[in-house]
């Protein structure tokens, strides 16, 4: 795993950002704009503000430990009992690898606190809630809503070329330029959406790890 020069490190990164959460239950919603606004904290308290968003706003946080493994799946996290570990998937591409960093590290921040974050079944997208806005989290994190909006207003606007710029896949770029309306979302997405204001609107009725 690539490492540049250490960044500035801030004391308990980690419970500042869950001092953000709420002490309530939070709407779906609620909790996608809380992973946004983590993720804008996290870079404005390792002092980041330029692409591409370097690894090290994770990777050199105190107690915490990055694993490259031969695994199944993307990766995973845990307590070891002295400090977080993160596990990557060593055969994926590393712009794949920045990414399920991020991700992970959302599901640490969401330790203790998912029965009042997400509220119980799927969501519209397929996934369980706390993956989907481990996802967003990661997405916010990477290809911030302002820099994107910027690289785009200045001519990068093909994905390859803001993939490059943000050090991300394309896909993840495609994403991010869906959820903050940069382009239009596809008009089957449209469609399913307008289907799913129609049902919910008929028209015949008016784990205990420290922080």
């Amino acid at each position: 795993m690539p490492h540049s020069s250490p960044l500035r490190h801030h004391r308990s990164v980690l419970a500042r950002l869950r001092a953000l959460i709420p002490a309530r239950a939070l709407s779906f919603e609620e909790a996608l704009r809380l992973a946004e606004l983590q993720a804008t904290h996290l870079l404005l308290l390792q002092q980041v503000a330029e692409a591409p968003i370097p690894e090290e706003v994770i990777t050199e946080l105190p107690r915490l430990r990055i694993a490259s493994v031969d695994a199944p799946v993307s990766g995973a996290c845990y307590w070891d009992g002295a400090e977080w570990v993160i596990e990557l998937n060593s055969h994926q591409s590393w712009r794949r690898q920045r990414f399920v960093l991020a991700h992970e590290y959302k599901h640490i921040l969401d330790h203790g606190y998912t029965q009042y974050l997400y509220p119980p079944g799927r969501c519209t997208h397929g996934l369980d809630h706390a993956e989907y806005a481990a996802d967003y989290f990661a997405g916010c994190l990477l290809v911030p809503r302002t820099q994107l909006k910027q690289a785009f207003a200045h001519g990068i606007q093909r994905p390859q070329e803001l993939a490059s710029l943000f050090d991300v896949t394309e896909s993840a770029i495609e994403t991010r330029l869906r959820q903050t309306g940069v382009v239009d979302p596809p008009l089957r997405c449209i469609a399913r959406h307008h289907q799913r204001d129609e049902d919910r609107h008929p028209a015949t009725s008016p784990e205990g790890a420290p922080a």
